[in-house]
């Protein structure tokens, strides 16, 4: 285990989807064969060295106290004034996404096994890259080498979908970017301004995430008209890419055109890992470094949380389309970890931590079945599928475990971090805000509850409809809900042999391993993590109950004067 260090292994895991791409490049004169193969061989081999790292992370007594583990740093651009380095690290905020990017790489190889078969060498080399440049933003220390990784991901993705999509693909591809690409440069205006106001007082411009957190917390933002508002200003900008990334409403828009027309790898990356890395930066950045500003935003997002939950959740009722239902059911779900966020409690930032790897296990699996049933019957429409179920038993039995995670079903990992999230929803609301605000809260909390009870009515309703009844052949001819209905002789000679193929159990396989772990020993998750949340959470939620105090102080003064 101690053949070589900590950091050396980090940095090897990152690089191995690189390395992978490289060779999966050379071998593309061979065939789709080998260029897959070699895809799925540097898949699995960067999630053993991810596995491995994993596990000498918890085995270091330094990480339980919140210590970050695997640090890497080699100077980058140190000239002068400016101190900006290679630095890479692990810790309880990016142990378990790190890990995830990893099994979810694995996933998407899997599942584009036989669907992709034009261009295969571009598909799988993006792919890898993808991967690589995920790995490498919940690695990153250093605020520069974070945007590096957090802006290349939109590259491979964008190609991706707009070169392997399906009928809108070019509208996605670009709405994606485009959304994505003006958020970010928000987001990065904002970091720039978090750097120079710690150089004011520092006399040194770095980029270390670490040195920032302290050098905020010393000589914080100014949150005062005699200021400027400039943390609320920075925390805006901020605000802007990540709330793009999640998505929060009424910024979703992209997202559930991109899950429609994106190939199933590319869905099961976007909705497992990509749309998880907002909510990573708010962890990361906005909440230790600008308490005050998240503090006066609290309320508002917290509400926009519950917003999307009711919003995604409705909209995803009405859906016809079995892809854009599990899309909308995402944009629902995402509210839960918004509104748990800005709960600022620690029981809520507990379950939104472990909650970001549920709803990646959950999503990734769903997408990657939506992908399989359409592969066997050249349709989404929901009303064209029937009496799946019957043909292919073990597909049924994924597809039921998926949705009984997505939905929180006691003794799955989804319970876990819904009822953590709402738990502390309703702490907050019974006893951590002012008279003025508990029943605003109250409301939010109580429709947060409503939104469990949607959630399961569409889910099990295409459940219902999808796997169980009558069996049905999509209509032949024309088009169906705009979706390539060509070649349905291919659906109805597959009947007999559409039950998963080997490549899709080993897709699907330790997703529900997981899902099973964590909803049984939410323990082992939970534990490492833990410190990390809670440090990055304190200033904000302290700052927040003094708003609190303050209001309760000026309601009681304002009902004593006569």
């Amino acid at each position: 285990m101690n053949g070589f260090s900590p950091s050396t292994h980090l940095v090897l895991t990152i690089a191995a989807p690189l390395i992978g791409a490289g060779i999966a490049w050379v071998l593309g004169s061979r065939g789709v064969a080998a260029v897959r193969q070699s895809a799925a061989v540097t898949t699995l081999v960067t999630l053993g060295l991810a596995g491995w790292l994993v596990l000498r992370y918890l085995a270091e007594p330094g990480t339980a106290a919140g210590l970050p583990y695997a640090l890497s740093e080699v100077p980058w651009l140190t000239e002068g004034i400016f101190d900006v380095r290679f630095s890479l690290g692990l810790d309880g905020l990016s142990l378990w996404m790190f890990a995830l990017a990893a099994l979810l790489s694995v996933t998407a190889v899997f599942v584009s096994w036989d669907a992709i078969t034009d261009r295969p060498v571009g598909f799988y080399v993006l792919l890898l890259v993808l991967e690589a440049a995920m790995l490498g933003v919940f690695a990153a220390r250093d605020v520069i080498l974070f945007y590096v990784f957090f802006e290349f991901t939109l590259v491979p993705l964008f190609f991706l979908i707009g070169i392997w999509g399906h009928e809108e693909r070019r509208r996605a591809a670009v709405k994606f970017f485009l959304y994505t690409l003006a958020g970010s440069v928000l987001t990065f205006l904002g970091l720039l301004a978090i750097v120079l106001w710690h150089a004011s007082h520092a006399n040194v411009v770095t980029f270390d995430i670490e040195a920032l957190v302290d050098g905020t917390t010393i000589h914080p933002l100014p949150m005062t008209a005699a200021g400027g508002w400039l943390q609320m200003v920075v925390f805006l900008a901020l605000l802007a890419g990540f709330a793009v990334k999640v998505p929060i409403v009424p910024l979703h828009t992209w997202l559930p055109l991109a899950h429609v027309e994106a190939p199933t790898g590319g869905s099961v990356d976007l909705a497992g890992v990509l749309l998880k890395l907002g909510i990573y930066g708010f962890l990361r950045f906005s909440m230790p470094m600008l308490p005050e500003a998240t503090a006066v935003a609290a309320p508002w997002l917290f509400g926009l949380g519950v917003a999307g939950i009711i919003y995604g959740a409705l909209v995803a009722l009405v859906q016809t389309d079995l892809k854009r239902l599990v899309a909308y059911s995402s944009v629902s779900h995402m509210g839960y970890i918004v509104m748990g966020l800005f709960a600022l409690t620690p029981v809520a930032t507990e379950g939104v931590n472990l909650q970001l790897v549920n709803h990646g296990l959950s999503s990734a699996g769903l997408f990657a079945l939506v992908g399989m049933i359409y592969e066997r019957f050249h349709t989404r429409n929901i009303a064209s599928l029937g009496g799946i179920a019957s043909r292919a038993p073990w597909l049924a039995v994924f597809f039921m475990l998926f949705t009984f995670s997505s939905i929180g079903l006691p003794g799955l990992n989804g319970f876990v971090g819904e009822f953590m999230i709402l738990l502390g929803a309703f702490q907050r609301a019974w006893s951590g805000v002012s008279p003025a605000w508990q029943f605003a809260y109250l409301v939010m909390a109580l429709l947060a509850v409503a939104g469990v009870v949607l959630g399961a009515w569409y889910m099990l309703w295409a459940v219902e409809r999808v796997l169980f009844g009558t069996s049905r052949e999509p209509p032949r001819g024309g088009q169906d809900s705009g979706q390539d209905a060509a070649d349905h002789g291919h659906a109805a000679a597959t009947a007999d042999r559409c039950d998963l193929r080997w490549h899709e159990v080993v897709a699907l396989a330790p997703l529900a391993v997981f899902v099973l772990w964590i909803g049984l020993a939410p323990g082992t998750f939970l534990r490492p993590a833990a410190v990390a949340v809670q440090r990055a959470t304190a200033a904000p939620a302290a700052a927040f109950t003094a708003r609190m105090q303050a209001d309760s102080t000026g309601t009681a003064v304002q009902a004593s004067t006569p």
